[in-house]
């Protein structure tokens, strides 16, 4: 592991993938309702908004998909590693580096 030989770095799990896993074993019929009730989740600007979000599905989809809150409660440290810094718009810096 990374940490063992650099005890300072910070590991920033991918939202993307996250949110693959969480979807890999929805059922069809309410996959966009999953996927529509996590985005308010990866959406947010800070980390206390984030946690409520993440409360508020796991009392809709908890009981149904236990898996999903279980996922991003286990690597909430690492996915949550981004609200320390400040947040940039990834459009408007290419658009300010390119051109």
């Amino acid at each position: 592991m990374i940490s063992a030989c650099y005890p300072l770095t910070e590991i920033q799990k991918c939202i993307v993938h996250q949110i693959l896993i969480s979807t890999r074993f929805v059922s069809y019929k309410d996959l966009k309702k999953v996927t529509a009730d996590l985005k308010p989740i990866y959406k947010v600007v800070n980390e206390e908004m984030t946690l409520v979000e993440l409360d508020r599905f796991e009392e809709t989809w908890g009981s149904k998909y236990p898996f999903i809150i279980r996922s991003w409660r286990n690597n909430w440290e690492e996915l949550a590693t981004f609200f320390k810094y400040p947040r940039r718009d990834p459009y408007n810096h290419l658009y300010h580096y390119y051109y």
